[in-house]
């Protein structure tokens, strides 16, 4: 269909120039509008388009596939290509597809991508029109199925045809803008049967075992099997192989009432390779329908013969402990795809090794330890575990082999060096403490051997007596492994609950039965302080009162740093001390040192009592580890001492004057004085006239008497006073006298007193 190169967009004149010669990537014979509906474009420039290569760089048309088989009612993707001198595929070149007349068949669609209002368009059944993409892209057949995409890069395009009976058809793939006419287009044949084919897939076999290869042939359109259809399986390359059908490496199979063609294939030889089968489907001519004969559908298929595999490792702790049980490990592996048969593994043990346990169970003969395993499916593991324990030190190599059909074997081996450790345990402790003193141990474990003791764990059951400072009889420690050579240390206290004699041993253990003891022997002592204190039992106020302290260590331990405190009562004075004493605030200290066994120091210390009553003293002594205590009582009383004095106020006196007598009653003494009378005696040349005291007064004729002070403290005093009047002349005495409950006799007092007249 030809166009003139000019059109008319939207009322618009356009004017469409001729296209540039050697644009590479461009549309070369034109340039077109962009967007709207699709026109149809000339396939060359109008003017000289036909007379001169106007695309120089496009060079040759490629079509995909020129030639290939399918069912009818089923769409076939041709992918056209244009490229350069070079080969390098171009985009944006025109492509035509015709479909001739006569010829089975028909376009369904074309390549309409892209953005030009000259895109790909299908003008009918038998003609369509596309130009090579500028990118890559995927075709997909609207299915999930990705495997069926079909892939395209920059510089191809594409057109799907189909037919709905069967026959050929012929296409015509055409590059307008190639100037060289051998090669601006393409012949394409597509044969279209009602014929289904399934080829059988490739697969993997292991080696000497037959194999079958089935195609299924059915009709497309309705499944149907397909009887009578010859099917040709050829062995074109890989190791020797041929059919059961005939001997050869070609077999012709025809398919049966199921549309199934079935050839087995077998080795000459079993070894691994991989065999290229081709594969040709073709069916037979039926003249009684007029069915021609046709080579329907090519094919290839491969089998991969495989043969099993068998490796063997073993494994074991590259060092172990004599008497202690170790493992070996012994994987057998079939790596291959197909199984291992007849699969046997055996492991001699050394000497110096003796059999514990295997896992699974093996068959023991003398030092031949023997595992049938049979059959190893493909990638498959055995883990074969062997439990053994040496009886002697050295370097041992244990080798394990695996042998299996098919002439496989293998051998893998294991070194183990075999020490013992030994322990060697020190412990050390105070030789002598105070019960009050804690108790350093000291205990050192060393591994004297030449391999790791493992699990080494001190346990120290103490005496009867001895308690951890928690309050444990026990003293465990778990120190872990030590290496060959190695010693770590364990420190720990405890504390006599009693004095005595101790022998404490430690035990250490390790894996392995491994042990050792050690002891040490600790006398705890203990100072035992008695303080004994005497005194008067009595004494009076004011009087010195001794006291003898004796301070004793009647243990044996020493007392060390003694010490004897006394604290005066409140109720005394401290007077003096024995030599080296000190008071402070009330408190009496002596510092007696050392006292050791047996040993005792004296101290006196001398008080004086301040009031009637009870001296209770106690005497401490303290020393480390050591205390004691004594106490003295000492009754203390008090004398009552009075004094009586008698004054005249106004001496001498006129007759019929008054004076007053002051009358004083002191008492001195230190205990309490009671019922205390006074009486006073008046000379006649004296007239009583009043009297006033701490009690009532009463007058009989010359004499006065006051009633009795019931109770006088010491340093008390009581005053009385006397009036008195002169009669006549004289130089006269007043008298007065004092009783008391304490006093054996009265105490007297006169006060002369002159009585003039003027």
């Amino acid at each position: 269909m030809k166009r003139s190169s000019w059109v008319v967009v939207s009322g618009v004149t356009a004017v469409l120039a001729a296209g540039v010669v050697g644009c590479r990537d461009h549309m070369p014979h034109s340039v077109t509008l962009a967007g709207g509906d699709v026109q149809q474009s000339h396939a060359k420039p109008a003017e000289g388009g036909y007379y001169k290569n106007w695309d120089p760089y496009a060079a040759k048309l490629i079509v995909q596939p020129v030639e290939s088989t399918n069912p009818v009612g089923t769409q076939h993707v041709m992918v056209a290509t244009v490229v350069d001198k070079d080969g390098k595929p171009l985009p944006n070149r025109r492509v035509e597809w015709l479909i001739p007349d006569g010829t089975v068949g028909a376009i369904v669609e074309v390549d309409e991508s892209g953005w030009r209002n000259s895109r790909g368009y299908k003008v009918s059944n038998r003609y369509a029109v596309s130009h090579t993409n500028n990118l890559d892209h995927v075709l997909t057949r609207g299915n999930a199925d990705p495997s069926d995409d079909i892939r395209l890069t920059r510089g191809q395009t594409w057109c799907v045809i189909t037919s709905p009976v069967e026959g050929t058809t012929h296409a015509v793939v055409y590059a307008p803008g190639i100037h060289d006419w051998e090669k601006h287009k393409v012949f394409v044949k597509k044969h279209w049967y009602d014929v289904a084919w399934a080829f059988p897939p490739e697969a993997t076999n292991p080696i000497g075992t037959p194999h079958q290869l089935v195609a299924k042939i059915s009709r497309h359109s309705d499944g149907s099997p397909l009887a009578g259809y010859a099917v040709t399986y050829k062995v074109v390359s890989g190791p020797a192989a041929v059919f059961d059908q005939g001997g050869m490496d070609t077999a012709t199979v025809r398919t049966d009432a199921s549309g199934l063609a079935v050839a087995t294939l077998k080795q000459v030889k079993p070894v691994e390779g991989r065999n290229e089968i081709q594969i040709d489907l073709v069916r037979s001519p039926n003249e009684q329908c007029c069915l021609p004969g046709a080579h329907i559908a090519s094919g290839r298929t491969a089998k991969t013969w495989v043969g099993p595999k068998i490796t063997i490792v073993k494994t074991a702790p590259p060092t172990a402990i004599v008497g202690q049980q170790f493992r070996y490990c012994i994987a057998v592996v079939n790596p291959s795809p197909v199984a291992a048969t007849n699969v046997v593994v055996r492991d001699e043990l050394p000497e110096g090794l003796m059999y514990v346990s295997a896992l699974p169970r093996a068959q023991v003969a003398g030092r031949t330890l023997t595992w049938i395993i049979g059959t190893m499916p493909a990638r498959t593991r055995v883990q074969l575990l062997v439990g053994v324990r040496a009886t002697r030190t050295g370097k041992f190599t244990n080798c394990a082999d695996v042998t299996a059909d098919h002439g496989l074997s293998g051998r893998a081996c294991a070194e183990t060096v075999v020490a013992k450790p030994q322990l060697e345990l020190q412990k050390s402790g105070p030789a002598e403490v105070l019960l009050c003193e804690p108790i350093t141990y000291t205990v050192v474990v060393r591994n004297t051997g030449d391999a790791p003791a493992t699990n080494v764990k001190i346990d120290d059951q103490l005496p009867d007596g001895l308690v951890s400072q928690s309050g444990y009889t026990r003293v465990t420690s778990a120190l872990g492994t030590l290496k060959a050579g190695e010693a770590k240390q364990v420190r720990f206290e405890v504390r006599a609950t009693k004095a005595g004699t101790y022998v404490n041993k430690v035990q250490a253990t390790a894996d392995g039965d491994l042990q050792a003891e050690a002891t040490v022997q600790t006398v705890v002592r203990e100072p035992v302080l008695s303080v004994t204190k005497t005194g008067p039992k009595l004494r009076y106020v004011g009087r010195p009162i001794e006291y003898q302290i004796v301070v004793a260590n009647k243990g044996d331990g020493e007392a060390r740093d003694t010490v004897l405190t006394d604290t005066v009562p409140a109720n005394a004075r401290f007077v003096q001390a024995s030599d080296g004493a000190k008071v402070v605030g009330g408190q009496v200290t002596w510092k007696l040192g050392t006292l050791k066994p047996g040993e005792s120091k004296k101290a006196t210390l001398t008080l004086t009592a301040t009031h009637v009553g009870t001296i209770d003293n106690a005497a401490t002594a303290t020393a480390f580890c050591a205390k004691a205590a004594s106490s003295a009582s000492t009754e203390i009383k008090g004398i009552p001492a009075i004094l009586l004095e008698c004054v005249d106020l106004d001496d001498p006196v006129e007759v019929g004057n008054q004076t007053t007598y002051l009358i004083t009653v002191t008492n001195q003494g230190s205990a309490v004085d009671t019922n205390i009378v006074i009486r006073c005696t008046l000379p006649a040349e004296e007239e009583f006239v009043s009297a006033d005291g701490p009690t009532k007064s009463t007058a009989v004729g010359q004499v006065v008497t006051f009633d009795p002070v019931q109770r006088l403290d010491p340093k008390a005093r009581a005053t009385y006073r006397v009036v008195i009047k002169g009669l006549r002349p004289g130089d006269v005495r007043f008298g007065v006298s004092l009783t008391s409950d304490q006093m054996t006799s009265p105490a007297e007092e006169t006060e002369s007193t002159r009585i003039y007249n003027d």
